[in-house]
């Protein structure tokens, strides 16, 4: 699941999967401007996006390097993954996040699962 901010149309968006050198097939479900409702920071958003794919907040990680727009999946009871490398904090926000690191650690951390 790919729960990329949606202000641009799924041909974009896919347009960006390829270029991050994946594919469309990765996912099982892409936010887009067209099947979404809601925008990141919303929480109105994540929780969309839940009942969307069927899962609790309990059971997903949200993970992202935003910490206005991704962490707030905190707030559902969402375990976060804050990566580090090019974090965005525009309003120097408090971090909280379950977990933190690189991308380097997050690879390793996924490894593990």
């Amino acid at each position: 699941m790919l729960a990329t901010n949606p202000v641009f149309p799924e041909i974009a968006i896919i347009e960006r999967i390829k270029w991050a050198g994946l594919e469309e097939d990765c996912f099982d479900f892409i936010t887009t401007y067209e099947n979404m409702h809601f925008c990141k920071p919303h929480i109105q958003y994540y929780e969309e996006i839940l009942e969307r794919i069927g899962k609790k907040a309990e059971n997903c990680y949200m993970v992202g390097n935003d910490v206005e727009e991704d962490l707030i999946a905190f707030k559902l009871g969402m375990k976060t993954y804050l990566i580090e490398d090019y974090m965005i904090n525009r309003n120097s926000k408090k971090i909280v996040a379950t977990q933190r690191g690189s991308y380097k650690d997050f690879y390793e951390f996924v490894s593990k699962l």
